[in-house]
């Protein structure tokens, strides 16, 4: 049984067109363009974990220390981007595997940054060239992860991600373009107003490796199992 189970995802995931393990790798390919219905999950109705964490079991594991925080110096302005800084640390004795996505990726499937109040931009390598393998890290005791993953003061807007992604096929990171320019292409984009706002940080995790593949993934089919998560307060001027 067990190893029809694992024939089955197989034959799933490369039915999709996807790899596992981080040996071999596809050409490189371009991201696929962003669905406008599939953006960063909000809240479910009745307030509890967005879908991204729904079914996790939450804190799972004790000795993971996670924290996001915006370390601006200057004042966050209506229409401004800035950064909020992502810290994953384990401090226990165990070890985490979590899904890393395409080897070309620098901020992994794992993590996710969601407000429903201001706008979460895709980071530089979420838009550009991918890698279609499929790989999974190990996060030992002792190890950390450290992200800054832009964020812009601005209304959420579910055309968000189609815009990052036509701007930056004409070499154009959207995270760099002045809001007045931003604004005149896409006047659709309302800035946020003065006031304090809440980002929330979540990450999934599996405790323990799988099966080492060699080049330091995990041939890990079992999925994650649960999550850690994070928030901070933002003010804008």
């Amino acid at each position: 049984m067990k190893k029809y189970l694992i024939v089955l995802i197989l034959a799933t995931i490369f039915a999709s067109g996807c790899n596992t393990g981080s040996k071999a790798q596809e050409p490189a390919e371009p991201s696929p363009e962003p669905d406008p219905d599939n953006q960063p999950p909000g809240m479910q109705e009745d307030g509890s974990a967005p879908d991204f964490v729904a079914g996790l079991a939450k804190d799972e594991y004790g000795g993971l220390d996670f924290s996001v925080n915006v370390l601006e110096r200057n004042a966050i302005v209506p229409g401004t981007v800035f950064q909020a800084t992502v810290l994953v640390e384990n401090k226990g004795d165990k070890t985490l595997s979590y899904t890393q996505g395409s080897g070309s990726f620098d901020t992994p499937d794992a993590l996710t940054l969601y407000s429903d109040t201001l706008q979460a931009v895709p980071t530089r390598d979420r838009l550009g060239i991918m890698t279609m393998d499929f790989v999974t890290k190990e996060l030992a005791p002792g190890d950390s992860l450290l992200f800054k993953l832009p964020v812009m003061a601005i209304e959420p807007d579910p055309d968000f991600g189609s815009y990052a992604f036509e701007l930056f096929s004409e070499e154009i990171y959207i995270a760099d373009m002045e809001w007045a320019d931003l604004k005149g292409r896409y006047p659709g984009l309302v800035a946020a107003g003065p006031g304090a706002y809440t980002l929330k940080a979540y990450f999934r995790y599996s405790i323990g490796g799988g099966e080492g593949d060699g080049d330091g993934g995990f041939d890990s089919f079992g999925g994650d199992t649960g999550y850690a998560e994070a928030e901070c307060t933002v003010s804008v001027s």
